[in-house]
């Protein structure tokens, strides 16, 4: 189901950077009292469909070992001591990994993944997590109203996503991605939407989860 992406795909991903930080905070007071600051300090993070890397460079400020993967190898950062980003696929990465991780990213990324590599991906978490560790997840709802506004309006009318960036086909309910998270052992934190406000070109944390939603799991 993965396809080639230019940059002109991860420009309104880029614009997910602030409200991604914002839902990770929010869960992360509610679930250790601490701030994002004091929580991230230190910790194995690994972000799996990391796109240009904009995002998980951010963590790498805090003294974080931060490993992003694509299949895509449009990054925007050469590699450093603590921060690698690598051109890889799913299935390649999880066979040949070794590493254990605090935090897993998980972001626009299960859209672009067939039921049976969603399946793969969440059978083979265990194998990827420390104990203890929070998984963050955002993608699109199915149903018409996210159809309608993730392609008909997003790719075709004001052409923020190139066309064909997505199948709604592929689109999964938040109740899937709780079936998904029970079967293989791992338990629910939250589910909270987010929307989309073209004029400032910015997204924003809602209690409307019809089209972009995050979930958060722990293992």
């Amino acid at each position: 189901m993965m396809q080639n992406y230019n940059y002109k795909y991860y420009e309104p991903l880029e614009q997910m950077i602030a409200v991604r930080h914002q839902y990770m905070s929010k869960i992360i007071k509610k679930i250790t009292h601490l701030n994002i600051y004091e929580y991230l300090k230190n910790k194995k993070i690994l972000d799996i469909g990391c796109g240009t890397g904009e995002f998980l460079k951010n963590y790498h400020e805090l003294n974080n070992q931060c490993l992003g993967i694509d299949i895509q190898q449009n990054f925007k950062f050469k590699n450093k001591i603590g921060f690698t980003l690598k051109n890889t696929d799913l299935k390649n990465f999880i066979k040949n990994n070794k590493k254990k991780f605090d935090i897993i990213f998980i972001f626009e990324f299960l859209e672009h993944l067939s039921f049976s590599e969603r399946e793969f991906l969440f059978k083979n978490l265990f194998k990827l997590l420390n104990r203890n560790s929070l998984i963050f997840i955002s993608t699109l709802n199915k149903n018409i109203i996210s159809k309608f506004l993730a392609i008909d309006v997003a790719e075709k009318y004001l052409k923020l996503l190139p066309k064909n960036t997505h199948d709604d086909k592929y689109f999964l309910k938040p109740s899937e991605i709780q079936n998904l998270a029970n079967n293989n052992k791992l338990h629910l934190i939250d589910v909270s939407g987010m929307t989309y406000n073209p004029l400032f070109k910015s997204f924003k944390l809602s209690k409307i989860d019809l089209v972009n939603y995050f979930v958060s799991l722990r293992n």
